[in-house]
Formats: C-alpha cells, sequence, structure tokens
C-alpha cells in the first residue's frame, strides 16, 4: 500500500497542477476573445484517469496509467475546445451575415445526415459550395449527400 501512495500522489499533484495551470488560460485572454470552457476538459481528464488507472492496475501501475490517462483525454479535450473556440471566432469575423439553415437528409438505412446551408442574400450555399436559388429540398439534397 506504500508503493501505491507514493507512486499516486506524485501523480495527482502534477496532474492537478496541469490542470490548475489550464485555468490561467480563463482569466488572462488578451486578444478579446471568449476564454476557454474547462468544464469538457475535466471531465474528460477525469474519465480519462478514471479508464488509464483501471487499465494501469492490470499491470500494477495505476498511478502512472491514471497520470497518461488523464494527460491523453485532458490534452484531447484542450484541442477540441481550442478547435471549437476558432471556429467561433472565425463565424463571427465573417460577419455574421451568413444565416445557417439545417436541412435533415433521411437515409435509406433509416439514420439521417444534417446538410448545414449558409444563406446569403436570396441564395442558399451549401457544404461543397453548390448554390440555390430557393431553399433545396430534403430530396434535392439526398442524392449528394444521403447515404
Amino acid at each position: 500500500m506504500k508503493i501505491l501512495i507514493k507512486k499516486t500522489v506524485p501523480v495527482v499533484l502534477i496532474a492537478s497542477l496541469v490542470l490548475g495551470l489550464c485555468g490561467c488560460c480563463e482569466e488572462h485572454r488578451n486578444d478579446g476573445g471568449k476564454p476557454l470552457r474547462l468544464g469538457p476538459i475535466y471531465t474528460s481528464a477525469i474519465t480519462g484517469a478514471i479508464i488509464g488507472g483501471i487499465v494501469g492496475h492490470q499491470s500494477d501501475e495505476p498511478g502512472e496509467g491514471a497520470a497518461v490517462g488523464a494527460a491523453l483525454f485532458g490534452v484531447g479535450a484542450l484541442f477540441g475546445e481550442i478547435d471549437r473556440q476558432h471556429e467561433e471566432s472565425k463565424h463571427k469575423h465573417d460577419g455574421g451575415c451568413a444565416e445557417e439553415v439545417v436541412i435533415q437528409v433521411r437515409n435509406d438505412n433509416g439514420s439521417t445526415m444534417p446538410v448545414v446551408l449558409k444563406k446569403k442574400g436570396s441564395t442558399y450555399i451549401g457544404p461543397n459550395g453548390e448554390h440555390y436559388k430557393e431553399l433545396p429540398t430534403e430530396e434535392q439534397l439526398k442524392p449528394i449527400y444521403g447515404l
């Protein structure tokens, strides 16, 4: 038990330090953008730690497994949040003049595929850059975006 505590305590402290440092991103944004949402990052890191701890337990290294799992899941979530923030920023810089409309295309297997169209003026632009003079129907989009 002493070995487990000796190995787990430093790992938990390091993980807490890394996650704590991520918290500073929220306070020190000087580019005018929104801060990162840390909730999804923390949740992913904790999930990764649990999974890593379980896997690590199988090889008698639960602390190291938890640390690796937390790091991998946490960094993945961090990149996801950065991408989300970048997309929001990109949409904001487009001038907000494009309205988005989603058409659900029902596939033959019963699943649905959301097709996002952007409306600029009286024209609708599809994901592949195709233009429609009026809002296309599901039947018009199915040959292109259906499975």
